[in-house]
């Protein structure tokens, strides 16, 4: 009797040769997800600059500033009209 092929398929493979998902990469992402919720629930309320996020949030403007472009670039907040120096940033529901 022929032996069986292996029936796994590449992907199967490929993870129990690498050991699955780093717990770094997993935990990384919760903690970006969990900013941009933030972010999300502080502009429901109205739209809001970058210092004013940072300022509600308590992080860095940098940081705010980084997520906010990610949440534009798929469509999650829109620039607004621009007020001292700064965009205004809401979000799109």
């Amino acid at each position: 009797m022929p032996e069986k092929p292996d029936t796994k398929k590449p992907i199967q493979i490929l993870r129990e040769r690498r050991g699955g998902v780093p717990r770094e990469l997993i935990e990384r992402n919760r903690q970006q997800a969990a900013i941009r919720r933030k972010l999300a629930e502080v502009l429901q309320s109205a739209s809001k600059t970058v210092p004013e996020l940072a300022q509600e949030t308590g992080l860095p403007t940098h940081e705010v500033f980084w997520h906010l472009m990610g949440m534009k670039k798929y469509g999650k907040v829109a620039e607004g009209k621009e007020r001292e120096g700064y965009f205004e940033y809401e979000l799109i529901q």
